[in-house]
């Protein structure tokens, strides 16, 4: 923890004791305790236990994996980059599963945790996704679609996907994540093709 800024470690330490112990349970006190800082300090660099909230959704959004897989990876063939996007995807969300989980069970407790997350839209990036469809509906690539109804189905059908091996794990099916978003992306994409 040593090399981490102030900052890291607060963020850090509440986001092992949100997953651990819940958003209600992870007071400031006990995240400064376990940061090693003194409470104060976390009001001096968050304000409050929100603005820590907000500090840790803006640390898990997939949007800067996101772009930078569009700027080094992207091809413009629509299955090829939808399937790498949503297997990316598929990967960062389950490193962080246990903390979106808690994040979901205690959200109607607290109006704050869905108001970070739609602000920050941790599920996915729509603005990004809308950005590579738009270009790809100007390549001639795409259909004419909504490409905000279009972005977003995207995100559903990968949150789903999601949710249901979060919660269920192989209880539901035995197809791997791998084939399961191959066959998925194949469908939309073949939808979306001219």
């Amino acid at each position: 923890m040593s090399e981490q800024t102030t900052s890291d470690r607060i963020t850090v330490a509440a986001i092992e004791l949100i997953s651990q112990k819940g958003y209600k349970s992870a007071t400031t006190k006990a995240i400064a305790q376990l940061a090693n800082v003194n409470e104060v300090t976390l009001f001096r660099h968050f304000g409050n236990k929100r603005g820590l909230l907000k500090a840790i959704v803006q640390k898990f959004s997939y949007a800067p994996l996101l772009q930078q897989v569009i700027q080094e990876q992207v091809t413009w063939d629509l299955k090829d980059d939808l399937l790498l996007f949503s297997t990316e995807y598929q990967r960062y969300i389950m490193s962080i599963k246990d903390f979106v989980m808690i994040g979901m069970k205690e959200a109607d407790l607290f109006p704050e945790i869905n108001e970070e997350i739609a602000m920050y839209k941790t599920s996915f990036s729509s603005t990004e996704i809308m950005n590579y469809l738009s270009e790809m509906q100007k390549r001639g690539n795409l259909v004419d679609v909504n490409i905000e109804a279009t972005a977003m189905a995207l995100i559903h059908l990968n949150f789903g996907h999601f949710l249901s091996l979060a919660r269920l794990g192989v209880n539901v099916s035995e197809i791997t994540t791998e084939d399961q978003l191959k066959t998925n992306i194949f469908i939309f994409s073949r939808g979306l093709t001219p």
